[in-house]
Parts: C-alpha cells; structure tokens; sequence
C-alpha cells in the first residue's frame, strides 16, 4: 500500500522539495470569561490539532506566506482567521458562545422541518445548510433564508460536493449528497472544513457550488460527555440525543459515540408522523507519529409520512394551507399512504501517513447500503383513490346543485376530504368474493443502493510559498429500482400485468406482461413486481491543486480528470420491450476535464479583492439517461456531457469591526438533461419524456457584512439579487409506457424563462446581542422575491396550441410562466448558558416566522397532464407548497 501511495505522489505531485515549516502555538479562551477552552479543533491547509486542557495547541503551519486558520467548538461560533507568516509569537484566539450552542448549525434538525415534502426534488432544497462558517453570507443564506428554500446562486444541490472523512457522499444516481444518512448526528459531524464556491479546498476538487469535508475522526473530539433534549413543533417534536468521547487517552486510542432520536405521533403537517433513529461509532488508534488508523460507522434509520402539494381550490375549500391529501382514517386513526423508511450505513476506514514533515497522505475506503423505499397507493380497474383528483372537485362539475354538494362535502366531511380507507378494503372485499385480483394496493417503491468507495489524497507543502494537493477517487455503485407489494388491503392477490397495456391490446397477452419471464406472475406481500432493475454507475476522478501565497497576492489553479460510465441490468423481461428490457444495456462511457483558478490582491491587511474562474465538464447524470427505464433500456436522445463555465469577481473587507464582502458572479450551464413521467390525457397512459441540450444562465450579485456595534452588540446585512433563466429550446423525446405508439420528438419552447425553486432575490437583516453573563439574544427579517412554479414543458410544445390560430389569447394563457408572490417573515432566538463545575449547561429556543405568515408560496409545480382538447389550463391547475406558519425549537443540553 505504501508503495502504491508514494507512486501516485510521484505522479500527481511531480514535485520534490524541502523547506522548514513553522510550529505555531497558540491559545484558545472564551471571548466572555477569558477562561481557556479545551477540546477546540484547529484546522489548517487539512491539518488538524486540539487544544489541551489549558487551552494551548500547536499545530504545522502549511508553509504558506499566507493562510486561514479554523476554530471550532462545540457551543461557539466557528472562528475564521487569516494569519501571515513569521508569526512574531503565540497567536491568543477568542471564541464566542454560539447564538443556538451549536444547534442552530445542525443541517440534520433544521433541515428536518421540510423532510415530509412528497416531492422532495420539487423545490425543497436543503443542502445550503452544510454552509455553516464564518462568512456572514453563507451562514445567513444556508439557514436564515431556509424558510424559502434558497439556494445559493441558484444552484442544484449536484453543484456543491461533500466528503464525509475524505470520501465522496453524493448519490452517483442523481449527484446530490444524500445528507439524511447522518440526520440527528450533529454532535458527531460538527467538525467541518467548508469551501464556498470555486476557492481551493485541501481535501477535494468540489465543484462551482463549493465543497464540504465532515471530519470524525475520533482523536478531534475533546473528553467529554453530552446531553441534549429538543422540544418542537415542526416536522419532529421531541430530540434526544448522546454523545461522549475519550479523547486521546495514554494508551494512544480515541473512541466517540453518539446515539439520538426525533419523532413526533403527528408533525406540522396533519396526517404526517416522524420516528428516526441515528447511531455513530468512532474508533482512532495512533500507532506512531507518523501513522494513524481511523474507523467510523454511522447511520440514521427513519420512518415518516409525508405531506403532498394539492391546488389552490383544495387549500380554499378546507381553509387549510397545509391540507395534506396523503391521509385519510382508518378505524378512527391516521393513515398515511406516502411513509418513507431509510436506513442507510456507512462505514469508512482511513489511514494517515505522515511520511515527513512536509507530506500527508490519507488513504479512505468506504462502503455503504442500504434501503430507501416509500409506499404509495396503486389501483387496478377502480375509482382514483386520491381525494384531490380533479374529477372529485367542485370545479369539474357544471350543475350549481351538485357543486354545492359537493362543497359542503368538502368542508365538513373528512371521509371525503382525505383517503377512505374503509372504501378501499370495501372494494378488496367485494373482489374476493367474485375471486378477482385486489383493486386497491400500497405498494413500496425501493431505491436500495450499495457502494464501494476509494480515495487518496496527497497534501505537500513545496516550501513558504508553495503547496500541492491532488488525489484520486474511485467508486462503484449499484441502485436497485424495485417495486414491493406492501399491503393487499384485505385483498387476496395482485396479478403482474399493465392494466393500460391490457386496455388497449386486450388480445396481445405479451405487450402486458411485466416480466416475460413470470407471466401473469400472482402476487402476494413481499412480492417484487411491477419493475425490477438496477444502475450501475463506475466513476474515477483524479485531480491535482496548486496554491501560491505571497506578500501581496495570493493565486491558485487546479485542474482534473473524472472518468463515468454506466448502464442498466434489467431482471424483467418487460412486455412492451421485449428484446430491450432484460439483462445489461449497452454501456455509455464519458471523460470528462476541468480547470478553475483564482487570484486574490491584498491592497492592505483589511482589503481585499479576488477574483475565480472555472472550466469545465460533468457526465451526464445516470437519473436522467434513459428514457423509460422503469421498462426498457433505450437512452435518452443525444445524451452529452454538461459544460459549466463560471466565475466570480469580490471585494472584501476585513476589520477588527466591520467585515463585507461584494460579489458579482456569473455561470454558464449548457447541454443539462432531465427526464420527468406523467399521465397523458390524449395518450391515455403514463408516459416519460425525456429532456436534453438544456442551457441556463445564472448570474447576479452577493452582498454579506456584519458591523460588531460593540463587544456585545453586532448587525448583520446580507443581499442577493439573481437573475437565472433558461437560454435554449431543449429536445424533448416522449415514450408512452404501454408501448401503444413509438417515441416521438418535440422542441420545448422555454428559452429565457426563470428558473424555479428558489427565490431569485432575497435578503436578510438581523442583530446579535450577546450579554457578558453568558445569554444571548437575536433576531432577522427576511425578504424573498422573483420566485417561479416549475413549469410543464409539455404546455410550452406545439403540440399544446394545435389549432390555435396566430395571435389567439390562449397560447399565452397556455404558455407563460407564473410567477409567485414575493414575502417576509420575522425570526428570533433567545439563548443562556450556565457554567456550575465541570458541567455547561444551555438552553436555548427560536421562533421563526413570529407574525405567523402562513401565505408564503414556497415552491410547486404545474401539473405534467395537460387538457389537449379543451385547452384548459385550470382542469389541471399547478400543485403548491405553502411555508410553514409560526415554529418553535427548544433545546436543553448538558455538557461534562
């Protein structure tokens, strides 16, 4: 292994050279008592130490001019400083109790409160909130701007890379970090280096959106036990949560633990439920100097029901702007036909080399598996299950009578306003007596995964001025897309046939089979059917970073090389594709290379200017391949690399009182694809359409300062202004699922619409007030604006204005895009903190949205179906989510 390691030096390196680096010492104390902190971790250039029971530490500076240091302990903020090299003594470091003693930072709780949306790609972006550092900015927008779900410089989450110890977590399958693996594990995941934007990170290439390590390494966490129980009235209720650590005792080993639990009978949502465990394990054996081995293993098991948009006419009849329709009772208790249970672990193994004083190697591999499935309702020969189908509205009928029957039905009967459950086993019953199949189901849709992961990262610190990283990442996933018979509903069986396959080729007895291979296979709780098959995705990166620091300026430039290939393995012999369905498809390969750099002018000690660039292209996401892969293994149609050419230009200010920073930016997205399945009204069955060669534009403005009044006293303003909108006609390519007509090709009419799921503009001002005797008091007013519904490409066709003579009202009425209501909402928090002996003691509680707005659209959608022949747009009006109203968080920890 150690040859293999100093192998891949040589070559990413290519560089050998020796120079003397300083030990800097240092103190860490409380900005309020001036009393010595113990267990703080210090982070450098990748480079961690811990400060002793004295609060003093040394730690290797990266042997740069320049470089930024990072503090971080549990319950005080996270402290970023510059420093210059030669230090003319010990550097003394204040931290500042924390306005939430860490809480507030915990992506996992916060996070928490929008984790029951059905749709969870639909706008409801939560990621931004692993920004937690000391650039007012990012902190402000990763979680104060939350409420809106806004995202940061309009970017999906795929743009921004997290590393869990060195190891890659973004789902291969869709590019997102699956940041619920380690939900309620806050304590453990606390240490974090974080990177915004294109700026050099010490532990990964990253991305335009930035980049984050979480480090748990077991040596980095202070002796120390802690106990915390959260009360709340948002997606969970109750949160309890452990943690203790050894530290690194005498015999040279460390170990952490930490064990929580969130639920709630019922959350914000009626008809939504939570119960979620989480387990981490950390064990670190020093075996020399030299050489350190560390274990992790973690995982946050989780059941929850989940609440789905509905439309406006629904929100108006029950008066409820958090109406849910995936519940209904079922012998006088709540049911929920949407429960999503994960569980998901992870373990990673890294070893530390230190092969001099200059080198650090790491070598990480990892595995995780795991399930991820959710229950929906199924229906075979019967009435739409679902209370808010259109057809069960007043708005469908014509007769004032029967609307206003039907009205009241609504308003005052909740076996018509949510699932009827009873009806259900009713129907079930009914069809066991005639011997037929269930006509009600709930199945369960899986997405299990396994993945293997490797990672080797080189940190060479050339001499004072010069520092290299690079590394190389290897993993091999397999997704496992399934569906399981979860509940008959009384019922005796299923059979495994596509009931619109078996209305339109009644007297075809193979176009409706599922699976070839078990024709009208019966089935039974526990059964797969439906569809069955996997995508397997291989990726390879490696990728090399050079910085430079000088008196006056400061530039870096890094560049890499990923390599992608995937396919699907199909298990079912699908009868609308039955030479096309079964076994492996043909393999796409890509290569894929990037280049980003940065330069920063320091025309004094408090000014700042810098400037980043980057090139470069990503593969196609497995997701969004193939153009009906639940059936068949047909790609999508000039399927591409995606190019992103991006870059950003900022001022910065940096003082004892006063901090800004001014951004201006502007990245290019070109050849993006997409696939979305939906009912078609003419076809009469589902269909997928498949999207490529879409480009975007995201440019605008970032505006972060914070001015400390006095010690105890700090304002806080953060601005920004977007303008991201789509610059091409994407090809869309739409394949009916029962193979009833051949795939055709369509132009999506959508160049410089506005892109959705986030507020394009929005700010923030706010106050702190930390009080010498260890309480804290602060609040914000937050602005959002420019927010769009996800459109329907569908509408946006010429398929959509067929017979539409030039100049008719209704293609605009068809085909623009609607535009959502700006809003505001007021937070607060209010926190104190005890010291008696060797035991800290907080409590803390925040109130967001105190005047209770609960008129704020935070996201939706237009539906996919589309009236054809009518040209009605309000027969299937868009589906929205609604903000919650006022929530609270309260939380009471003890730390010994």
């Amino acid at each position: 292994m150690r040859k293999f390691t100093l192998l891949c030096l040589l070559i990413i390196s290519g560089i050998a050279a020796y120079s003397q680096q300083q030990l800097l010492k240092g103190s860490i104390a409380d900005a309020v008592t001036g009393k010595p902190l113990s267990g703080a971790v210090i982070v450098a250039a990748g480079q961690t130490a811990q400060s002793g029971s004295d609060g003093n530490f040394e730690i290797l500076s990266p042997g740069q001019n320049s470089f930024t240091l990072t503090v971080s302990l549990d319950g005080y903020e996270v402290k970023q400083i510059t420093l210059k090299l030669p230090l003319s003594g010990p550097v003394k470091i204040d931290l500042k109790p924390s306005s939430g003693s860490g809480e507030s930072a915990g992506i996992s709780d916060i996070s928490g409160a929008s984790l029951d949306m059905e749709t969870d790609n639909q706008g409801q972006y939560i990621s931004g909130l692993l920004h937690s550092t000391s650039d007012i900015f990012v902190s402000t927008a990763g979680y104060t701007l939350g409420a809106a779900y806004f995202k940061i410089r309009g970017y999906d989450p795929e743009y921004s890379t997290v590393y869990m110890n060195g190891i890659q977590v973004n789902d291969p399958e869709n590019g997102r970090p699956t940041w619920s693996e380690w939900g309620g594990l806050n304590d453990a995941t606390r240490n974090k280096e974080v990177v915004n934007g294109l700026a050099p990170a010490a532990y990964g290439y990253g991305d335009i959106g930035g980049s984050t390590n979480i480090s748990t390494r077991a040596s980095l966490f202070g002796k120390q036990q802690k106990f915390s129980y959260s009360y709340a009235n948002r997606a969970y209720n109750h949160r309890l949560m452990y943690t203790a650590s050894t530290g690194l005792m005498k015999n040279n080993w460390s170990f952490a633990f930490s064990v929580s639990r969130r639920w709630a009978e019922e959350g914000y949502v009626s008809g939504t439920f939570y119960d979620s465990w989480a387990y981490f394990a950390a064990a670190e054996k020093k075996i020399n100097n030299r050489n350190s081995i560390a274990l992790t293993v973690y995982a946050s098991p989780t059941i929850r029901g989940m609440q789905g948009g509905s439309t406006q006419e629904v929100y108006d009849l029950t008066g409820d702007h958090f109406y849910n329709p995936n519940w209904g009772y079922q012998d006088g208790e709540k049911r929920n036909a949407k429960v999503r249970k994960t569980h998901e672990p992870m373990i990673i193994l890294n070893h530390y080399w230190k092969p001099d004083e200059k080198t650090k190697v790491t070598n990480s591999i990892g595995v995780s598996f795991g399930r991820n499935g959710t229950t929906a309702l199924n229906w075979y020969n019967a009435r739409d299950p679902r209370p808010d189908y259109y057809r069960y509205l007043p708005s469908y009928e014509t007769d004032p009578a029967v609307i206003a029957a039907m009205t009241t039905a609504w308003q005052t009967d909740q076996s018509h306003s949510q699932i009827n459950w009873n009806n259900l086993y009713q129907a079930n019953y009914l069809a066991n007596t005639e011997g037929k199949q269930a006509n009600y189901v709930v199945e369960e849709r899986r997405q299990d995964h396994t993945e293997f992961n490797y990672n080797l990262l080189v940190n060479r610190e050339i001499n004072q001025h010069i520092s290299f990283t690079g590394g190389l990442d290897l993993s091999a996933y397999t997704g496992r897309h399934f569906k399981v018979m979860s509940d008959l509903l009384g019922g005796k069986y299923w059979v495994d046939i596509d009931q619109f396959s078996q209305r339109d080729f009644s007297m075809d007895t193979v176009t409706l089979q599922n699976d070839l291979n078990n024709p009208n296979k019966i089935i039974k709780v526990g059964d797969k059917y439906g569809y069955n098959y996997n995508i397997r995705v291989n990726n390879g990166n490696v990728w090399g970073q050079w910085e430079f620091s000088y008196n006056r300026f400061d530039f870096f430039a890094a560049a890499n090389v990923s390599y992608t290939q995937f396919w699907r393995d199909g298990k079912m012999k699908n009868g609308r594709a039955p030479d096309n369905s079964y076994g492996e498809s043909a393999k796409k390969s890509f290569i894929n290379p990037g280049v980003k750099g940065g330069f920063t002018y320091k025309l004094t000690g408090h000014h700042f200017f810098q400037t980043n660039a980057a090139f470069q292209s990503k593969a196609p996401l497995a997701r969004n391949a193939f153009i009906s892969p639940y059936i068949k293994n047909t790609y999508a149609h000039d399927l591409k690399s995606e190019l992103n050419i991006s870059g950003d230009i900022s001022y910065i200010y940096r003082g004892d009182r006063f901090n800004a920073r001014v951004t201006a930016y502007q990245t290019i997205f070109k050849d993006q694809s997409e696939i979305m399945s939906y009912y078609h009204d003419d076809y009469l069955t589902y269909v997928n359409m498949s999207l490529t060669g879409i480009d975007k534009i995201h440019q605008g403005m970032e505006v972060g300062v914070e001015w400390k009044a006095t010690t105890a006293l700090s304002f806080s303003f953060v601005a920004a202004l977007g303008n991201f909108i789509y610059t091409s006609r994407p090809t869309a390519v739409i394949s009916t699922e029962n193979g009833s007509r051949p795939d055709t090709m369509e132009t999506v009419y959508q160049k410089n619409f506005y892109v959705s799921g986030t507020p394009q503009n929005a700010g923030s001002i706010g106050f702190r007030y930390a009080a010498p005797k260890y309480w804290y008091f602060n609040g914000n007013i937050n602005y959002f604006e420019k927010m769009y519904l996800d459109f329907n490409p569908q509408r946006r066709t010429s398929a959509a204005i067929t017979n539409l003579g030039p100049g008719d009202p209704l293609i605009q009425t068809i085909t623009e895009q609607q535009k959502l209501n700006h809003g505001f909402t007021l937070d607060a928090s209010i926190g104190k903190s005890l010291r008696y002996k060797a035991y800290t003691i907080n409590l803390n509680v925040s109130v967001n949205n105190i005047l209770d707005n609960q008129d704020l659209i935070t996201g939706g959608y237009e539906q996919l179906r589309f009236d054809y022949t009518g040209k009605n747009i309000d027969k299937f009006p868009p589906k929205y989510f609604y903000g919650y109203g006022r929530s609270f968080f309260i939380n009471l920890g003890v730390r010994f």
